[in-house]
């Protein structure tokens, strides 16, 4: 089993990884609504040069024709600065692309916290939709796996995914606890067989590798799951996540220069203010 030190940003590669392999699997276990059709491009390119970089966005149907989704996965609370950068992506979005855009916002921490709305004019307001999970929601999955694996019975795709979600939204007191309980009924679980059980390992690792590290825990844990994570598959998702990386890296970059070019910009009007109040 190939074993990397470390691992960064641990929910966004989970995220992008799963958004990639099971797209519509995945819509459906957030409830996001339509009948998924495909994904759409994420990268954004300002008028200014500049470019941006959505999580996820999608293209869907219902009776009322297409539209598309635009998640965002976030594991903090989200800020004014924050939601005036997913507006402007929904915003691109529409205009692009002709189409209505929903606009979601998948948390797992800082819901209470974050900005519920941004308001560009009083009739132009993006109110995104929040998507999280209480403890007792976590809880209450989680007893729910339990019953199911240990008596046999066949997981649905959504509890499945549970097995790789459920330890990224568990509070934080907890999530040693549940990613050790959650790894342990994988190990039992027979419902789950070929490349749908490799992928929900890996997500699960992941997990394991965020909490854990490669402490002796974390060795024993990853262990359970060492015959789903083949190294032809590991190695692949490793190459995943290390591109995947470097794009969070640049996507980060990309918003302190926008927000550094937003400064100049106040600094040189502010001086030119000034040079009209001394020659006066």
């Amino acid at each position: 089993m190939i074993l990397k030190k470390d691992i960064h940003h641990p929910n966004d590669v989970m995220n992008k990884y799963f958004e990639n392999v099971m797209p519509e699997k995945l819509k459906d276990y957030f409830k996001l609504p339509g009948k998924f059709i495909s994904n759409f491009p994420t990268k954004i390119f300002r008028r200014d040069g500049s470019e941006r970089e959505m999580d996820w966005l999608m293209l869907v149907e219902d009776g009322r024709g297409e539209f598309l989704i635009h998640a965002e996965f976030q594991s903090y609370a989200v800020d004014d600065e924050k939601i005036e950068i997913i507006a402007d992506c929904t915003d691109y979005s529409k205009i692009y692309y002709g189409r209505p855009v929903l606009t979601v916002i998948i948390i797992t921490e800082g819901y209470g916290a974050s900005v519920k709305e941004f308001k560009r004019t009083s009739s132009d307001i993006l109110k995104p939709i929040y998507i999280c999970m209480s403890e007792e929601e976590v809880i209450e999955r989680l007893n729910n796996l339990e019953e199911k694996i240990l008596n046999h019975k066949k997981l649905t795709d959504d509890e499945a995914l549970d097995i790789a979600f459920l330890p990224m939204f568990a509070p934080r007191n907890k999530a040693h606890d549940i990613t050790e309980n959650v790894t342990r009924l994988f190990r039992e679980d027979t419902s789950l067989t070929g490349a749908f059980r490799n992928d929900i390992a890996f997500g699960l690792s992941i997990m394991i590798r965020k909490y854990f590290d490669l402490t002796p825990k974390g060795k024993e844990l990853l262990k359970m799951i060492e015959p789903e994570l083949d190294a032809s598959k590991l190695r692949d998702v490793i190459d995943f996540e290390v591109d995947y990386i470097k794009k969070s890296y640049e996507k980060e970059l990309s918003e302190k220069d926008d927000i550094l070019a937003e400064k100049d910009k106040e600094i040189e009007e502010l001086k030119a203010k000034l040079k009209v109040v001394k020659d006066d």
